[in-house]
């Protein structure tokens, strides 16, 4: 097969970036909830390891441009840290606990695993419901829960299931440029 040069053109000073990036959308209680989670078919998930300091994920998140990491350990979700939990009172209360046994405990030697989310009390959607939901549906949902995000499964031939996307609270509130009280919990 022959190939061609395509035609080339100096830019003009007037040009402008035209974004219509997920995050920028606005939208409307009636909008599909598909357009609320970040789908990991188009987007790779942002992930850490269990194993890695918390101040590490945190540096992490800042320079991904995210809140929430996926723990990922041999390829299976492990569960869910977000800046929230970094930022909050989870290490205090890890420093504090009957697992910190340890006198030289520290802030900074705390692993990912000390304070995420365990995959077990990670809250599910399976795929089929939000494809057939609404935003104000996923409004509602976040209003029962004071998790900060949701995570989107859906079912393999083999029977297992499979995270395929993660709905965030922050990001649905901004999209619906909002104040937190519209989505937060009752």
């Amino acid at each position: 097969m022959k190939y061609r040069v395509l035609a080339l053109s100096p830019l003009a000073s007037t040009t402008v970036i035209q974004c219509s990036a997920p995050d920028r959308q606005k939208l409307a209680l009636d909008a599909p909830a598909l357009m609320t989670m970040t789908d990991f078919n188009y987007q790779c998930p942002v992930v850490v390891s269990p194993d890695r300091r918390i101040d590490d994920a945190q540096q992490d998140m800042i320079r991904r441009g995210v809140r929430s990491l996926l723990v990922l350990e041999a390829e299976r979700v492990q569960g869910l840290i977000t800046v929230y939990d970094i930022l909050g009172e989870r290490p205090i209360l890890f420093l504090q606990s009957a697992a910190c046994l340890q006198d030289s405990c520290n802030h900074h030697e705390l692993r990912v695993a000390d304070i995420m989310t365990p995959v077990e009390r990670l809250l599910t959607l399976d795929l089929p419901i939000v494809q057939s939901a609404r935003v104000g549906d996923v409004v509602e949902t976040f209003k029962t829960t004071d998790h900060t995000h949701l995570v989107v499964t859906a079912a393999c031939p083999d029977g297992a299931s499979r995270v395929c996307g993660l709905i965030s609270r922050t990001r649905l509130e901004r999209q619906l440029d909002s104040t937190p009280d519209t989505v937060s919990a009752r």
